[in-house]
């Protein structure tokens, strides 16, 4: 059989227009290859001798970096720039005037400067679909990877050094896919938050007990998560206090509403897996999103039970810490706030004599004897922690703080 088969082909090869055509075949392979040749020798030649990083702006990297660049005696002396008008919160501090921040950065575009005495180049591009993302592609020659390793190692360093008295505040983007850095605050001192009994000292000892204690959960199978709920009128603290937390244990903040419409079950779900980290998760006025689920809010596509799922299903994160807060606790599922969800509730309510006269001595340290004996026998707690904070800022001197009060 292997003879007749040898045989039917030498025939066939011996036909002129089959011949031709094999000749033709073998020929224009060979042709596409060598026309190929030269591009896939670059590709080699590009591979062995040029080392490039991938930055997009899904990543917090790619603005750290751009930040870093600026510094660069190139990136402040380009030729060929954008310019954006920053209203975020955490600018200079050096900066007095009420006129808004001006940030300057290299262009979209070809770059070419100097790092650790190579000569190295960047391709800044952006493509637009369904997002809008921004690509930076960092090349050097003839160097290792280590070179951009190094650099970037860098980039973190002065990006952190640059937050270090500054609490990041992380928001989902605008397709609800994401946690973008919107802004940094100076980090403030638990202790500028005035709470009853404490309070303050209470939720932070536990909340550090809780980091320092992975170990242990883990012996114990425990999921390594923490919730939290602080309750009470408005103005009593609540967010202020979470945002004083996270200042003390430098946390970052990743505030999230229920009530956006980007939201669905999937995307609530994914976005609780890939907080970043050492994160304070803060969800505020969860109220509301049993309200617009009550009205059967259309816009509203969280599930209660999706909600459940992103806080402690299998799947949910370990490691973070979620703060819920709410004025009216009365409006709460039970299913939301039993433990394991909610491990510590807090009600915060109006100022005691106590906070009251905390409060006023840190504007008017030397009126102690004063604010003592009219605050004797005091024992009316209709006067926020707010709404007393903001009588101190409108007070001319100590008396006139006590008439605002109604106190003198």
């Amino acid at each position: 059989m292997i003879e007749s088969f040898v045989n039917a082909v030498r025939d066939q090869l011996q036909n002129q227009i089959v011949s031709g055509g094999l000749v033709l075949a073998i020929v224009g392979v060979m042709l596409a290859t060598l026309r190929n040749l030269p591009a896939r020798l670059w590709g080699y030649a590009k591979r062995a001798l040029i080392v490039t990083a991938v930055i997009d702006s899904r990543n917090d990297l790619f603005n750290a970096y751009i930040a870093w660049l600026n510094e660069l005696p190139y990136g402040r002396g380009s030729r060929l720039f954008t310019v954006i008008q920053d209203n975020r919160e955490g600018g200079d501090d050096d900066q007095t005037d009420d006129l808004p921040r001006l940030l300057y950065s290299p262009a979209p575009g070809f770059h070419l400067f100097w790092y650790g005495g190579r000569p190295m180049w960047i391709q800044r591009d952006i493509a637009m679909n369904l997002q809008v993302i921004e690509t930076v592609k960092v090349s050097a020659l003839f160097a290792s990877r280590r070179l951009l390793e190094d650099m970037l190692e860098d980039v973190i360093r002065r990006a952190y050094a640059r937050m270090a008295d500054h609490t990041m505040l992380y928001t989902i983007d605008r397709w609800g896919e994401s946690w973008n850095l919107v802004g940094a605050r100076p980090r403030r001192q638990i202790a500028s938050v005035v709470l009853d009994g404490g309070t303050s000292e209470t939720l932070l000892a536990d909340v550090k007990e809780f980091f320092a204690r992975r170990q242990w959960y883990a012996d114990l199978g425990i999921p390594w998560r923490r919730g939290y709920l602080l309750h009470g009128p408005p103005g009593t603290g609540k967010t202020s206090f979470a945002y004083a937390l996270a200042g003390e244990l430098h946390l970052k903040i990743c505030a999230l509403s229920l009530t956006n419409p980007k939201l669905n079950d999937q995307t609530i779900a994914d976005l609780l897996q890939k907080t970043p980290p050492r994160s304070l998760i803060l969800i505020e006025d969860i109220d509301a999103f049993f309200v617009a689920r009550d009205k059967q809010d259309t816009r509203i596509e969280v599930s209660f039970s999706g909600l459940l799922n992103a806080l402690d299903g299998v799947a949910a994160q370990e490691g973070r810490v979620v703060f819920l807060t709410t004025n009216h606790f009365d409006r709460l599922d039970k299913a939301l706030i039993r433990p394991g969800r909610v491990d510590v509730a807090v009600e915060l309510g109006n100022a005691s004599a106590g906070m009251l006269r905390t409060m006023f001595l840190r504007f008017y340290p030397d009126s102690a004897t004063s604010i003592d004996r009219v605050l004797a026998g005091y024992n009316d707690k209709s006067l926020s922690p707010a709404r007393i904070q903001q009588a101190l800022l409108e007070s001319d001197d100590a008396g006139h703080a006590l008439r605002l009060f109604g106190l003198a």
